[in-house]
């Protein structure tokens, strides 16, 4: 389902809608996520928002190229996400899942 938000208040977002992403899918990996999220971002849960269609590039600055966080996630779960072009969390995750089985 997707949640759907009215700004009722003034502004250049007055009467607009903001429609949230699922987060069906990830929330099966809530433990894969909150750890992944400390080691590779250093951030704590409640700091953050994943969605099904969350990425790499929706948490870091414009310094950080993706080839540093390919490195940092095979430093922490030794997995290779390189084939991963958009660096989809979701995809990530589950193939966290898979190796640790």
């Amino acid at each position: 389902m997707i949640e759907k938000w009215q700004r009722n208040q003034r502004g250049r977002f007055k009467g607009k809608r903001i429609e949230w992403a699922n987060s069906t899918d990830v929330d099966m990996f809530g433990e894969i996520s909150a750890d992944f999220m400390q080691q590779v971002f250093d951030l704590m849960p409640g700091e953050y928002l994943i969605t099904d269609e969350s990425s790499l590039r929706d948490f870091t600055d414009f310094e950080t190229s993706v080839e540093e966080l390919q490195t940092k996630v095979f430093t922490f779960y030794e997995i290779d996400i390189s084939d991963f072009p958009t660096g989809n969390l979701l995809e990530i995750f589950k193939r966290i899942h898979r190796k640790s089985k």
